[in-house]
């Protein structure tokens, strides 16, 4: 639930040098929710009507304890929290409209903002859809560099790439580069074992004129593509895996003219055994989810036709949806965490 920007700063690829990702050890990305405890909701609230400008907030499951965590300036958009596995720190994009976006690591309680991404230079490249590694010392994420290709409604970033660093910015490696102009690589997830990772694969106008999205599934090195949704569903941001990593979860048809109402889903890793998840009415805004530590739970962005989006819980079948929040901003772009 990110603002389109004219510029798509959200929807953009990376860059990289070498390095060694370990991915060894019963953590993960918070993003591919962690096996534990419970712990607090993270999620972003924009603070005005053209959503340009948001903090990241937490909350405890029930609503209760709501506090903000990070503090950006007007006109500054800190969206896409994500929990580290022990849910000790959160990493998060940062973007303003005249800025390329970055990459921060925050303490839930607000301190040691620190930023990640590099200084940028004349490629004015963009880092963003970030989230944690198994081990807990990398993250993984988009970036988008090069120029630009403008077509009839928007422009397309020449470089897309999938990749990963350390907690210090450093030693960068390229999981997977797109073809020139041709696709956005959008919020790679390690699965809880790190063997693999989902990922968002949009075509671009060049290479499609309809821009269809869809899921596919590589391995930890990269390797072995699957496609795991077909084009039809356009599979929206920011998928995350269940705690025991034999789901993934996701929602549909993530567009702008909602010709199709959006709904929750879960599926294999080797694109199977679709489900379902959720019956909202047309015109409800649907968006990104998280499954809960303990895997009974999802939590999820929702807004009904008309209104403004609040978090919400549901359980993992899709029933007994109820409110996380009920502010009068747009909350949305939950992640469980684990304590």
């Amino acid at each position: 639930m990110k603002p389109r920007w004219t510029r798509r700063i959200l929807a953009l690829a990376l860059l990289g040098v070498a390095a060694t990702i370990e991915v060894g050890a019963a953590a993960q990305q918070a993003q591919a929710t962690t096996p534990g405890k419970n712990g607090k909701i993270a999620f972003r609230r924009f603070f005005d009507q053209e959503r340009t400008w948001g903090a990241v907030f937490v909350a405890n499951a029930d609503g209760t304890g709501a506090r903000q965590v990070t503090h950006p300036a007007h006109g500054v958009l800190d969206d896409q929290p994500d929990w580290s596995p022990n849910g000790s720190l959160l990493v998060f994009t940062r973007c303003a409209i005249s800025v390329p976006c970055a990459i921060y690591t925050v303490k839930p309680d607000g301190t040691s903002v620190k930023r990640l991404s590099t200084p940028v230079r004349d490629d004015q490249s963009d880092d963003s859809g970030v989230s944690f590694t198994p081990d807990g010392r990398h993250v993984v994420f988009t970036r988008a560099s090069g120029g630009v290709r403008t077509y009839p409604g928007g422009e397309q970033v020449k470089h897309s790439d999938l990749v990963v660093m350390d907690l210090k910015g450093k030693h960068r490696r390229v999981l997977i580069r797109a073809g020139l102009y041709r696709a956005d690589y959008e919020f790679a997830m390690f699965s809880p074992d790190g063997s693999q990772f989902v990922y968002g694969y949009r075509k671009s106008f060049f290479a499609d004129p309809h821009s269809p999205r869809a899921l596919f599934v590589a391995s930890a090195d990269g390797k072995h593509r699957r496609q795991i949704t077909p084009w039809a569903m356009n599979a929206g941001e920011n998928p995350d895996w269940s705690p025991d990593g034999s789901r993934i979860l996701f929602y549909s048809n993530d567009d702008e003219d909602m010709r199709t109402q959006s709904q929750l889903y879960t599926i294999r890793a080797d694109g199977t055994d679709l489900k379902q998840l959720t019956q909202f009415p047309d015109g409800t805004i649907t968006g990104s989810s998280s499954f809960s530590p303990d895997a009974a739970e999802i939590v999820f962005g929702k807004a009904d036709a008309g209104g403004m989006a609040d978090v919400f819980v549901m359980h993992a079948d899709g029933s007994d949806i109820r409110p996380v929040t009920r502010s009068a901003q747009w909350d949305a772009a939950p992640d469980w965490g684990s304590s």
